[in-house]
């Protein structure tokens, strides 16, 4: 007879057997990133201290329970160690986008920042991260997520590099930042991860950001690269409608009472949060020359149920979508906030000048099954 322990063992066995299988086959698709055996192995054993239960993660911390004398050799291994950051980064997000392939799915925008103490890390200036809850000494990275509905995880990232890094020669000099990498905005890294995306052939329909991201020329390379996006855009966002050309909030004054419809967003600490939306036609500013359908160009207004708060959504979709549709797509961002907050959790590393590899091991560590 067996017994409620033997059933469990069982379980348990055949749990732990497909991780290893799943950590197996993802190791094996970046293998080809590590020259050197003992590299591929350091990197191997370091994803699996990452996934240990740890107080917090750090060099320090993760070479005591690989057994190491001291974190030299993890320090070597992400700051001078010889392996391809890019080439790891386009085969763990192809990886993760086969694992959570959906026709739906949205690629989702946003910045975090990690706070530094001195500006010799690569990139570190006092600059704003929402993070840290404002201006601080900090390193802001851009991030994006693959969110289907059967998971989500974060697959790329552009270390932002302000104007006082970028036009420092000297500071270029010390810290090894490559020549062709200069300043860029934020909307621009995230336009580079969206053409890297659609190289590697990841499969999503959406791109999802908040106000940073909703700028004419990111939405126009959105368009052009054949994603349809819901992006935020700020208060005084003009827009051209039938009757006229209005700000967004001088057209969401004019919905009439019955145009409202209130629908559940998600569920908080207080019960489900619900929100009152209104979807309004608008002309298309961003259609690309080639364009030939033009779709649908749409704004969605969310409006607080007490505080009577707006907030503005700029969307694109080149066939026929519902209000409850777009809210979805809208609500989708928030996914990155937990993989930024996973991430954050995993490891706490220096950044590459071209590139994060201590973030990079930390999304890898991320993506592995919890609970299995």
């Amino acid at each position: 007879m067996k017994t409620k322990q033997n059933v469990v063992a069982v379980q348990a066995t055949i749990a732990e057997q497909a991780w290893a299988t799943a950590f197996g086959a993802l190791m094996a698709e970046v293998a080809g990133c590590f020259p050197r055996r003992d590299s591929r192995v350091l990197a191997r054993e370091m994803t699996q201290a990452m996934l240990m239960e740890l107080e917090r993660r750090n060099r320090w911390t993760l070479a005591e329970a690989l057994g190491h004398d001291g974190p030299y050799r993890l320090q070597h291994f992400l700051s001078r160690g010889s392996w391809d950051h890019d080439l790891a980064r386009d085969r763990l997000a192809a990886w993760a986008a086969g694992e959570l392939a959906h026709d739906q799915a949205v690629l989702v925008v946003d910045e975090t920042g990690d706070e530094k103490s001195s500006t010799d890390c690569v990139g570190a200036a006092h600059q704003y991260s929402g993070a840290l809850g404002g201006i601080g000494l900090c390193q802001v990275a851009v991030h994006l997520t693959y969110a289907s509905r059967r998971g989500h995880t974060l697959i790329d990232r552009e270390l932002y590099l302000p104007a006082c890094w970028a036009e420092d020669e000297e500071r270029r000099l010390l810290r090894h930042v490559p020549d062709e990498i200069g300043f860029a905005t934020k909307p621009q890294l995230a336009a580079a991860m969206l053409q890297r995306a659609r190289d590697l052939g990841i499969p999503a329909r959406w791109f999802a950001g908040d106000e940073v991201y909703g700028g004419l020329e990111l939405r126009r390379t959105a368009r052009s690269l054949g994603f349809d996006y819901a992006l935020a855009v700020k208060a005084d966002h003009r827009v051209t409608t039938g009757a006229g050309r209005f700000t967004v909030t001088a057209l969401a004054a004019k919905v009439p009472a019955r145009s409202w419809m209130r629908i559940r967003t998600g569920h908080g600490l207080k019960g489900d949060r619900h929100y009152d939306w209104a979807l309004i036609d608008v002309r298309a500013d961003d259609a690309p020359a080639e364009d030939t359908d033009g779709g649908q160009a749409l704004v969605v207004v969310r409006r607080h149920r007490y505080t009577r708060e707006v907030s503005f959504y700029r969307c694109h979709s080149t066939t026929p979508v519902s209000l409850a549709g777009l809210v979805d797509i809208i609500c989708t961002r928030w996914k990155i906030e937990e993989g930024l907050c996973a991430t954050r959790r995993s490891a706490v590393f220096p950044a590459q000048p071209g590139g994060i590899g201590g973030r990079f091991l930390g999304s890898m560590a991320d993506l592995m099954p919890k609970g299995l």
